[in-house]
C-alpha cells in the first residue's frame, strides 16, 4: 500500500487507496458497485439540500428541516426520548437549542466555546415543547474538513446503506478531489464544450459534488451526461463503420416461405404483413439490413423472425438466432422446431451446457452447412464456431447484449456481412428506442392478432392461495389450461418462498383426477422440456408448473390462466412477459399475482401498475422509473455499463445533441484522431467492457 501512495491516482485506482477508505471500507463500497475512483466520482448525488440559509434558533418549528449556527455553552449526559445519551447545547443571539446523541461518546468531539453549524430535522420535546435535534449533520467551524465547507451551502445527499452513510461518501469524495496526486484527463474538445455550455471534466466532477448553487449542479450533471452519451455513440458506431461490408441479396419469394405461411394455424396481422414486407425489401439488396423489431407481448415477433430466417435458408444460406440466456435459447429452439415441423429444415442448439461430443458434432454441421438454423447463447460467437455461409443474424433481447458481442456475431460470415435483425419483447418508449438503436431501422408490431380477449389481472395475498387453486381446478374441469409460475426451482432454507418442485409435489397430492400436471424448469434436459411442452399443447397435461423458463416464446392458445407465486420477487417487465403467456385466443384469460403480506413500496407499485394496465409501453416507462437505466438495460454489459449519471428518459435532449456531435465527427476518422481529448481515450473506449475512460 505504501508503494501505491507514491503513485499518481487515476480513475482506475482501486478505491481502497483513497484517504479514509482502506480495505475494510472498500469491501462495503464494493456492495454498491464502487470498486475504483471512477465509480466513486461518478456516483451522482441523489439530491441536494440547500443549507445556505441559516435559521435563527428562536424561529425553529417542529417537523421542519433547518440549519442553525451557534456556540457550544453546555455539554453533558442526558436522557431524552426514553433513551440514555448525551447532548450539546448551542446558542445564537436569539436563543438556545439542544443537540441530542444516543451515543454518549460523540459529545467528546465538542468543547465549550466551539462554533457549530448543524442541519437536520427539528424534533419537539413532548413535555417542555422545546425544539431539539437528534443526530443532525454538523460541522465544528475551524476544523477545516469537508463538513465545514458544505454545512452552510448546497449539500450533496448520496444513496445510503446500513454501513455507508452520506457523510462518509461525501468526505471520501472530498478527499479524492483534494488529493494532489489525482489525474483526470479531459474527454471532450473545447469546441464541443463551448457549443453546449459544458464544464471541463474536472470542473464538472467537482461541481457535481460540491456546487455553490443548484444551477452549477445542474450544469455539472449535464456535462457528465453529455460525455457518457457522446462516447456511447462513438463506440456504438465506430465498429459498425469499420466492419461494414456488402451483404448477400436474398429473395423472399421462395417455396419454403410460402409453405411456412400456409402451415400457420392463424392469419398474420396487418402489422406482421407490413413488417415482413419491410424486411423482405431490406434483404433484397447487398446493403446489410440493420432492423429493430419491437413489439409487445403476443404481437407475433417470433413468426416474423422465423420467416426472415427461412428467407436465408431457402436461398441456400445459414441463419443464426442468438438469445441472452440458456433457457431462452432452448425455448426458441423448441418453438422453432414445432413451427417448422414437416418443412425439412435442420435446426441445431448450441449453448454452454451442450456436451463436448454433441458440441463437436454441431460445430461440424455448422461448418459444413448442414445446420441451416443455428440457435444459441453467447456460445455461437466463440472462436471455434465457424459458419459455412451465415447470411442472417437475429439477436433476441438486444438490450441484454452489448455492442462488442453484436460485432463478433456480425464478423462470423467472412467476406460478407450478415443481414441483422434485433428482436425485443421489452417495449421501449419510442424516443428511447430511437436514441439507443439509432443505427437501426425500426419496425413495430403495434397490433395483436384479432379476436384476442382481454386478460383480467388481480393481485391477491398468500392467504387466498387455497381459494385460488380451487377456482383454478374448477376452470380446468371446464376445459381450460393453466400455468403456475414459481421464482425458484427448489425450496431454500433461507427464503420463505414456494419453489417450483415443492408446488409440483404438493399439487400431485391435492389436485383432482381431471388435473394432469407437467413440470418445467431450466435444469431439466432439453428433450424432456420439448416433450413436456408438446404434452401441454396437445392436452395430455392441462396444468404446467414452471419457472420463468416459459417467459418468452411459448404460444399455447388454449392456456387461459396464469398464477404467479411470490409476484413481488419479479420485475415489472418479467411479470408482463409472463402474463403474455395467456390471452392468446378469444377465450377470457386471467393472471393472478400472489404476493406476500409485507412487500416493499417499489414492489407494491409494480404490482399495482400491472393490475391497472396491459400497455407494455406504459409499463416499460414505469419499470424504467422504478429500476433505473442500469438495471433496465443490464448492468456491466458492453455498451451500457457507462450510464452512471445519464437518465434515459429525462436526458433525451442532451442525448440527441451528443449523438449528433458524435456522428458528425465519425464522418472523418482522420479528424477524430487529431483531437487530443478523443484520441487519448479511444483505445480504452473501444476495447473496454465499460464506456468510461481512465
Amino acid at each position: 500500500m505504501g508503494k501505491q501512495k507514491s503513485l499518481e491516482l487515476n480513475l482506475d485506482t482501486p478505491v481502497q487507496y483513497v484517504k479514509g477508505v482502506g480495505p475494510q471500507r472498500a469491501q462495503l463500497l464494493k456492495r454498491i458497485n464502487i470498486l475504483t475512483i471512477y465509480d466513486l466520482l461518478y456516483l451522482a448525488p441523489r439530491r441536494y439540500e440547500d443549507r445556505s440559509k441559516i435559521s435563527r434558533i428562536s424561529e425553529l418549528t417542529p417537523n421542519s428541516y433547518a440549519t442553525v449556527r451557534g456556540f457550544v455553552t453546555l455539554i453533558g449526559p442526558r436522557r431524552l426520548i426514553g433513551k440514555q445519551g448525551a447532548s450539546v447545547v448551542i446558542e445564537d443571539d436569539s436563543g438556545w437549542v439542544e443537540i441530542f446523541f444516543t451515543i454518549p461518546e460523540m459529545v467528546k468531539r465538542f468543547s465549550i466555546g466551539d462554533e457549530v453549524i448543524a442541519s437536520g430535522r427539528v424534533s419537539q420535546d413532548r413535555y417542555s415543547m422545546r425544539p431539539f435535534f437528534i443526530h443532525p449533520e454538523y460541522a465544528i467551524v475551524g476544523k477545516k474538513d469537508v463538513e465545514e465547507l458544505v454545512a452552510g451551502s448546497i449539500v450533496p445527499i448520496y444513496p445510503q446503506t446500513e454501513n455507508l452513510d452520506t457523510r462518509f461518501l461525501r468526505r471520501t469524495i472530498y478527499n479524492i478531489l483534494n488529493d494532489e496526486r489525482l489525474h483526470i484527463p479531459e474527454t471532450l474538445p473545447e469546441s464541443i464544450r463551448q457549443r453546449h455550455n459544458l464544464y471541463s471534466r474536472v470542473e464538472a466532477i467537482r461541481k457535481l459534488h460540491f456546487p455553490e448553487n443548484l444551477e452549477e449542479a445542474g450544469r455539472a450533471r449535464n456535462s457528465l451526461v453529455f460525455e457518457e452519451a457522446f462516447y456511447f455513440f462513438i463506440k456504438l458506431n465506430w465498429r459498425k463503420e469499420q466492419t461494414l461490408k456488402k451483404a448477400m441479396p436474398l429473395n423472399a419469394n421462395g417455396d419454403l416461405t410460402k409453405r411456412f405461411l400456409m402451415t400457420l394455424p392463424f392469419q398474420l396481422t396487418g402489422a406482421q404483413k407490413k413488417v415482413i414486407n419491410e424486411i423482405s425489401e431490406d434483404l433484397s439488396t447487398d446493403r446489410p439490413m440493420h432492423r429493430l423489431l419491437q413489439g409487445d407481448v403476443g404481437s407475433g415477433k417470433t413468426v416474423v423472425a422465423l420467416y426472415t430466417m427461412l428467407v436465408a435458408v431457402q436461398d441456400g444460406f445459414q441463419a443464426c438466432l442468438m438469445a441472452p440466456t440458456e433457457p431462452l435459447a432452448e425455448q426458441h429452439y423448441i418453438v422453432i422446431n414445432e413451427f417448422l415441423r414437416g418443412l425439412n429444415v435442420n435446426i441445431v442448439l448450441l449453448s454452454r451446457s451442450t456436451t463436448k461430443k454433441t458440441r463437436e458434432q454441431i460445430l461440424e454441421s455448422i461448418k459444413s452447412g448442414e445446420a441451416q438454423i443455428i440457435v444459441g447463447t453467447h456460445a455461437v460467437i466463440q472462436e471455434d464456431v465457424v459458419f459455412k455461409n451465415l447470411a442472417l443474424a437475429v439477436v433476441d433481447e438486444q438490450h441484454r447484449f452489448g455492442v462488442l458481442q453484436r460485432g463478433k456475431l456480425l464478423e462470423k460470415s467472412g467476406e460478407i456481412t450478415p443481414h441483422f435483425l434485433v428482436m425485443t419483447a421489452t417495449p421501449i418508449p419510442r424516443t428511447l428506442a430511437l436514441t439507443l438503436y439509432g443505427d437501426l431501422n425500426m419496425s413495430i408490431l403495434h397490433e395483436k392478432p384479432v379476436n384476442r380477449a382481454k386478460i383480467v389481472t388481480a393481485v391477491r395475498t398468500e392467504e387466498k392461495r387455497s381459494e385460488i387453486y380451487k377456482w383454478m381446478f374448477d376452470q380446468i374441469k371446464k376445459g381450460e389450461k393453466a400455468y403456475i409460475i414459481a421464482p425458484t426451482i427448489e425450496k431454500s432454507e433461507s427464503l420463505e418462498i414456494k419453489a417450483c418442485e415443492e408446488i409440483y409435489r404438493n399439487l400431485l397430492s391435492i389436485a383432482p383426477e381431471h388435473v394432469r400436471i407437467g413440470l418445467m424448469h431450466g435444469r431439466l434436459p432439453t428433450d424432456i422440456k420439448k416433450d413436456t411442452m408438446f404434452k401441454f399443447r396437445s392436452g395430455e397435461y392441462n396444468l404446467l408448473v414452471a419457472t420463468t423458463v416459459i417467459e418468452v416464446g411459448i404460444d399455447v392458445p388454449d392456456a387461459t390462466i396464469i398464477i404467479i407465486e411470490h409476484a413481488e420477487r419479479f420485475g415489472l417487465a418479467q411479470l408482463h412477459q409472463l402474463r403474455g403467456r395467456v390471452g392468446r385466443s378469444d377465450r377470457k384469460s386471467y393472471c393472478v399475482l400472489i404476493r406476500n403480506k409485507n412487500v416493499s413500496e417499489d414492489a407494491q407499485k409494480r404490482l399495482e401498475a400491472l393490475e391497472n394496465s396491459s400497455d407494455g409501453f406504459y409499463l416499460a416507462e414505469v419499470d424504467l422509473e422504478l429500476r433505473g437505466p442500469g438495471e433496465f438495460l443490464g448492468k456491466k454489459q458492453h455498451g451500457f455499463g457507462g450510464f452512471r449519471v445519464l437518465h434515459l428518459i429525462k436526458d433525451q435532449e442532451l442525448i440527441q445533441k451528443s449523438k449528433s456531435e458524435a456522428l458528425k465527427l465519425l464522418k472523418d476518422r482522420d479528424v477524430i484522431m487529431n483531437i487530443p481529448e478523443i484520441r487519448e481515450n479511444l483505445k480504452a473506449i473501444l476495447e473496454g467492457d465499460e464506456l468510461y475512460v481512465a
